[in-house]
């Protein structure tokens, strides 16, 4: 089974629904006044079932550094200062400061998540070939 990297669809009246993590629900009643749900994250892919069907935008991994950089995003709670925000923002990996990276790296953060630790590590080595 391929890993998820996007679990997103479109509705008809071109609404966007992702869901970012295991259990993030997200729904939306469109313009055609069907209901349309998506839920799982990267875990597993749940949707609903309507009869004008949803555009499936999912993206799965390919194995390639490249493709996992632009759409596998690290979720930030804090601005560059420091200073709380309202809600947490989630960047693509591409987006990220090198700085940015490196602190996650050196405080652990990542720590819980091999994969996601690896995938840091292997941006900066990217970032060094292609001089990003």
């Amino acid at each position: 089974m391929k890993m998820i990297l996007v679990n997103k669809i479109q509705t008809p009246d071109g609404t966007i629904l992702e869901s970012k993590h295991r259990h993030d629900y997200v729904s939306h009643t469109d313009a055609n006044g069907e209901y349309y749900m998506v839920d799982g994250g990267k875990d597993y892919l749940k949707r609903s079932i309507n009869i004008i069907p949803a555009i499936d935008l999912t993206i799965e991994d390919d194995g390639s550094h490249e493709l996992r950089r632009q759409y596998l995003t690290w979720g930030s709670n804090y601005d560059k200062d420091m200073n709380r925000l309202p809600e947490t923002i989630y960047n693509p990996i591409m987006n990220m400061t090198s700085d940015h990276i490196t602190a996650i790296l050196e405080g652990g953060w990542a720590k819980n998540n091999p994969f996601y630790e690896e995938l840091f590590k292997e941006e900066l080595k990217f970032r060094i070939k292609e001089s990003v």
